[in-house]
Formats: C-alpha cells, structure tokens, sequence
C-alpha cells in the first residue's frame, strides 16, 4: 500500500483495530453504520451511510474488506485535498455517471444535515437552495452538472462550499 502516505505501523494500527471490530475481514452495512452513529450521536446518520458505504465497496460485493476500508481512511483522513476532493466527488455522485447533478447535490446535502443534526433546512439552508448556488458557482461549462475537475477545482477556489460538501478537508 505504498501510495497511501502511511507508515507500516500505521497500516498495522488500522488492520487491528479492523479486525477487531470486523473478525471475518469484511465491515457490513449494519456495522458500518453503527459506527457512524458512534461518531455523529446528535445526528441521524443511516442516509450519508448508504451512500457512503456504496462508494466505499469498490468491488460492490456488500461488504468493506480491509484495502477498501484503508483506501477510504486515506481518502478521507490522511491523503493530500486532490484525494479527499477526488473521494468526495466519486461518494456524490451517486449514479456512477462521472457528474454531479442538482438532485444528487440535495440528496448528499440533505444527508449531511441529518448526518450532523442541522435543524433548520429553511430558506437559504435548504438543500435545494444551497445545491443551486453550489451549481451555479462551480459549473463552469454551464452544463447544470459537475465534472470532477470543476468539483475539485471550485472547492480548492471558494472555502465556503468546500466547507459544506467537504468539510474534512
């Protein structure tokens, strides 16, 4: 696992603690949102999970093994922004179609929100109005979709939407 920029004793320290948690090498749908709800106590985690978990297994077998939990960790804890953008982008777009439209904009917003217990989803803060001026900010061909490139160059430019669709980074 030489490109995930972490030491063998890192690696090590995760397989255990995977393996722990995981005893048959595979992390399940049930687990891996309960682990989530461990993580998020005040907010409603299941939605971000199915979508999450859906880009995690890579091999879409229905369960995480350890490369495809590691490569995630990386993705989303430890690799440089391009990584954690690049991540990002691939868990948004959830029709696996190498874009980003207005509805899978509101439904990882809406899933965002309950995922952090955002109460207020009125006005400015619904996730319709927010995925349109997210669109309108980072589209630039005027396509009313995301490209990859557009996604991870408009969040690196506007610290603002970077920190709602992306706020590990």
């Amino acid at each position: 696992m030489a490109n995930t920029n972490l030491s063998e004793g890192e690696i090590v320290q995760w397989h255990e603690g995977f393996i722990r948690d995981c005893p048959n090498g595979r992390l399940d749908k049930k687990k891996f949102l309960q682990v989530y709800e461990q993580f998020y106590p005040g907010g409603n985690a299941k939605a971000y999970c199915k979508y999450a978990f859906d880009a995690f297994d890579q091999n879409d077998d229905g369960t995480i093994d350890f490369t495809e939990f590691l490569l995630c960790v990386v993705a989303t804890k430890g690799g440089d922004i391009d990584q954690r953008l690049s991540f990002a982008f691939d868990l948004y777009d959830i029709s696996d179609d190498e874009q980003i439209d207005q509805k899978e904009l509101v439904k990882m917003i809406t899933a965002l929100y309950q995922l952090n217990g955002v109460a207020d989803h009125s006005g400015p803060n619904s996730p319709k109005t927010r995925a349109a001026e997210i669109l309108a900010a980072l589209d630039a061909s005027g396509d009313r979709k995301l490209t990859k490139q557009e996604f991870i160059a408009g969040c690196k430019n506007d610290p603002y939407t970077c920190q709602i669709l992306c706020p590990n980074t």
